[in-house]
């Protein structure tokens, strides 16, 4: 598994959501574990995008981070969890 990180953004692939075609959507395995880090990084991340949508799955082993936008906010986002200490690597 490839580690992402900043410079390399460009070479992440985003699937087009099938419901919404003009909506990416990129996974990440993280090591954010518990909910009081997740919701603090979800509230940061929906004031600055507000048209975003994020989630994580704290229960699966990978601590999944899901992202869907309309832009390219991938180095962004990843930028976001670095400055907290957090992992970010796509699945």
């Amino acid at each position: 598994m490839k580690v992402f990180n900043q410079e390399e953004h460009l070479s992440v692939i985003n699937a087009p959501s099938t419901l919404h075609p003009d909506v990416m959507i990129s996974v990440f395995k993280t090591n954010v574990c518990s909910l009081v880090d997740a919701q603090s990084i979800l509230r940061f991340l929906y004031k600055k995008y507000p048209d975003g949508m994020f989630n994580f799955d704290l229960e699966d082993h990978d601590r999944v981070f899901r992202i869907a936008y309309h832009q390219d906010i991938i180095s962004d986002v990843v930028t976001i969890l670095k400055e907290r200490n957090f992992m970010c690597e796509i699945l």
